[in-house]
This record gives structure tokens, sequence and C-alpha cells, in this order.
């Protein structure tokens, strides 16, 4: 039988089919693309039969283990980077805030790196942990930061910023002294490239919990826009959910980036964008419409790394900075305005 929550979630679901169908539509489109566009020669409708219909050949096997895991991997890092970036708005009351300009992405790009340095060959299962840590470590010193109210939100994005540069020198750092980590500086710059069934397994469960956890609890975590006494006057715990807020941040934002590296500007970007979408407004309308358009922005952008340097590709996370620092600096000066 169905809890309240599930019937809540399927109501709001149902109160706002338009931009959640056309973006669905849209982003099926744009994973037959991604399937359907390589370097190999393969043409379109033979890439697309090998969708559809398994003949055990060469060119179908290229589709199903090197293709698909790719392009799925995309919608789930893009699913978990959007989803992370409305909590950490809605948990900080800041609309700069990102894993990235907060520079939780780093952090869990630091602690990634120094693990292979000590512990060379170590797979990426073996690598999320570490980045827990580090993302859970650098989203403290911002929320803690954000709770002390000395820091403006123009003032405490630059801080996160300024946090993300000091960490990523430290990365490159460690990338000189230690020749075990060579082979990460593509992953470094944000990357779908390389993706396997091993690493999509790697990342689901985290992104079926997290995102399932922002979808059913999204009454209370959306308090959290509100100021504390107003929260507590609404029979909310505000620390318990700031707390869940602050651990699905960290798993959502962690596991992406243990699988495709530090992709920036996807956690920003998507949270306004659906906020101008109809049927937008709650968190839980918001969590859904981030689901969506989450993973149709990552997957535009590794489509377009393909495209514009073909036979190349530009590493996606190079594709959402260029999509991104631009709306980042429009944001900030919007922000200062006010």
């Amino acid at each position: 039988m169905a809890t309240p929550d599930q019937h809540t979630v399927s109501s709001e679901i149902r109160k706002a089919p338009a931009p959640v169908l056309a973006m669905a539509g849209l982003l099926a489109v744009a994973v037959v693309a991604s399937v359907c566009v390589g370097a190999s020669g393969l043409s379109f409708s033979r890439a697309l039969q090998g969708l559809l219909v398994w003949d055990g050949s060469a060119d179908h096997a290229l589709v199903l283990d090197v293709r698909l895991p790719r392009a799925v991997l995309a919608v789930l890092v893009g699913a978990n980077l959007a989803v992370a970036g409305l909590l950490a708005q809605t948990l900080t009351r800041n609309p700069l805030a990102s894993p990235q300009t907060f520079g939780i992405n780093a952090g869990a790009s630091v602690a990634i790196v120094l693990t292979v340095a000590i512990l060379p060959g170590l797979g990426t299962g073996g690598t999320v942990l570490p980045a827990f840590a580090g993302a859970a470590a650098v989203g403290a010193i911002m929320w803690f930061l954000s709770l002390s109210g000395a820091v403006t939100t123009v003032g405490l994005a630059l801080a996160g910023i300024t946090l993300q540069l000091v960490l990523t020198a430290l990365v490159q750092a460690l990338l000189i002294m230690s020749a075990s980590t060579q082979d990460l500086v593509f992953w470094l710059a944000g990357s779908v490239t390389g993706a396997d069934w091993s690493k999509v397994s790697v990342i689901l469960p985290f992104t079926i919990a997290g995102c399932a956890a922002a979808l059913l609890f999204g009454r209370h975590l959306g308090v959290l826009e509100l100021d504390v006494t107003t929260g507590q006057s609404l029979g909310q715990n505000t620390r318990h959910v700031a707390a869940l807020a602050s651990l699905l941040v960290v798993l959502l934002a962690g596991s992406a980036v243990a699988v495709s590296g530090p992709i920036g500007f996807v956690g920003l970007i998507v949270p306004h964008i659906v906020r101008r979408l109809p049927g937008g407004g709650d968190l839980r309308r918001l969590a859904g419409l981030c689901l969506v358009g989450g993973p149709l922005l990552l997957v535009c952008a590794d489509l377009l790394g393909r495209v514009v340097a073909f036979p190349a590709e530009l590493p996606v996370g190079i594709v959402t900075a260029l999509i991104g620092t631009p709306t980042f600096l429009l944001l900030a000066a919007r922000q200062r305005h006010r």
C-alpha cells in the first residue's frame, strides 16, 4: 500500500506533466543521438539497430558495451549534479551555490587523487568513499560559513571558488609528484569517456537513493528556504532536515565525481532553468524537473563535445564550463545588484 508521501509525489508529478514530458522526450532523442554518433564510422541506422535488435556483431557490441553505457552514465551524473545543486541552493539559501562553486567537487577530487597516489591501481568502486569524505569536508566548511551570516551571498560563492582553486592547485601538485596519478589528467577535466557498465553500477545505487529521498522528503527539505524560526514554527526540526540535505548533496556529488570527474556548472544552471518552467514551485516539483533537466544538459553537452572536435573529443566538463561560466557571472552580477 502506498504511503502518504508516495501519494503526494505522484500527485505533484501529475500536476505538472507538460515540462517533464517535454524534457523527457528531448532527453530520449539526445540519448539516441549520443548512441548513434561516434568516430568509429558506424552508420546511424546500424547503431540504431544495435539498440533494438542484438545480433552479436562487433558493431552491436560497440553500441551496447561502449556507447550506451556512456549515455546512461551521462544521464545518472547529470541527475546527481542537478539535484545536488538544487539541494545546495536550498540548504544555504544561496542562488549561486552548487557542488562546483562551493568547492565540493574539488574536495572529492583531492581525496580521490590522494587515494590513488597512495593505493595505485584502485578501481572506480574504491574511490567512492574517499570522494564522499572529501566532499563532506568541504561541504561542512561552506555550510558553517553560510550559517555564520558573516559572508554575503556573492562573498560565499567567491569563498567557494577560492577554495576550489586552492584544492585544484593541490590536485595538480599531486599529479606532478606521483606517477600513479598521471592517468587521471583526462578524468580531472570531467568526462564520461571510457564509461562502462561497471561505472554505471557504482553510481546507480546512490542516484536512486539520493534522488528518491529528495522527492519523498521534498516537503520537509523545502522548509530550508525559510529562516530557522519560521521552519520551527511549522513543526520542522530544521537541524535534522539540514543534516539530511547535506548528506544527500555529499552522496550525489561525491558519487558523480568518483565516476566522471569534477564536472562543473550543471548543478548551478539546471535549478535556475527549472525554476522558470511551468509547474515549478516547491522543492519536490523542482527536484522532479532537475531529474530530467540535468541529464538532458549533460547528454547534450557530451554530444556537442564530440561533434565540434570530431573526430577528436572535448571532455564534457570543458563544454559545461564554457556554457556555465558566463551564466555564473550573470547570476553573480544580478545577485550583487539585488
